[in-house]
């Protein structure tokens, strides 16, 4: 298969824009540098331990920063190198400096005349049981930012693309239930959970779940109607900010009860509401 049989939400991207990888060297062979025909080049393949990539991954801190700033819980930039560029792996999309527009580049902090990848977008992943179980650290889209750059489904291709590049068969992640990203992360199936209430994490309305990875399931996040998937009828609605649900969800899951995210959040006039199923 090739790049251009990819049926995506948004095939612009592909299009238009470069896919990136930041991994050690040594870890290089362990991963898939051309996931669904795609091909990561060797030229945006990035080793973190050299000097001359140091402007990127800054990129990478500013791409965080623009996503995550406004809501309190930017990287430092320790933290990128300790807990994933050096364990783990990062994967996105970028564009040329050169071809950005001027507001753009102003809104990044590029400086005047500079060349180079740009990242747009990343999905951060660290190996738990390696090689086939990760834990998805973080996932970052500019569509956000800068909504008049048709980057619609960035962040849903970029995660699909990077589970495949990881060579993934169980995900582990965490978000919190109020999260735009649980919209993105329902995309990919259902999404068993491990923890329903989390107090050790910052932000204790935080549920930690569990994912099986399939092809057809990241075909189908990445927007290929070919792939459908099965999601089982809820049996309950959790709100997004009902703290004691969320506690006695926890209370069940510790007693031995199963129970999985089986959609996308649901709006109500009251917020947020998403749907649960035991398992």
């Amino acid at each position: 298969m090739t790049a251009d049989l990819l049926r995506t939400r948004n095939n612009a991207i592909l299009r238009d824009m470069t896919p990136y990888l930041v991994a050690l060297p040594n870890h290089w062979k362990l991963l898939d540098r051309s996931p669904f025909g795609l091909t990561i080049s060797q030229e945006n393949t990035i080793d973190p331990t050299l000097t001359s990539s140091e402007r990127f991954l800054l990129l990478l801190q500013t791409l965080d920063r623009l996503t995550f700033g406004p809501e309190g819980m930017p990287m430092p930039r320790w933290v990128f190198y300790d807990c994933a560029e050096i364990p783990g792996a990062v994967f996105g999309f970028a564009q040329r400096a050169e071809n950005l527009p001027k507001s753009v580049r102003e809104a990044i902090g590029l400086e005047a005349g500079e060349t180079g990848l740009v990242p747009f977008s990343t999905y951060i992943a660290i190996p738990i049981r390696p090689p086939h179980v990760w834990f998805g650290h973080n996932l970052s889209s500019l569509n956000p930012t800068f909504p008049a750059m048709n980057l619609k489904g960035l962040a849903s291709i970029t995660k699909a693309l990077g589970l495949k590049v990881f060579r993934c068969v169980t995900q582990i992640g965490a978000t919190q239930w109020d999260s735009d990203a649980l919209h993105i992360h329902t995309r990919f199936g259902p999404l068993q959970l491990v923890t329903a209430w989390t107090p050790a994490h910052s932000e204790a309305a935080t549920l930690t779940y569990r994912l099986d990875v399939t092809d057809d399931k990241l075909r189908h996040a990445y927007g290929d109607m070919d792939a459908p998937i099965h999601y089982p009828d809820a049996d309950f609605e959790i709100a997004a900010d009902d703290w004691e649900a969320m506690r006695d969800l926890q209370a069940r899951i510790e007693a031995g009860e199963q129970f999985a995210v089986v959609g996308s959040p649901r709006r109500h006039e009251k917020g947020r509401r998403i749907p649960v199923a035991r398992i």
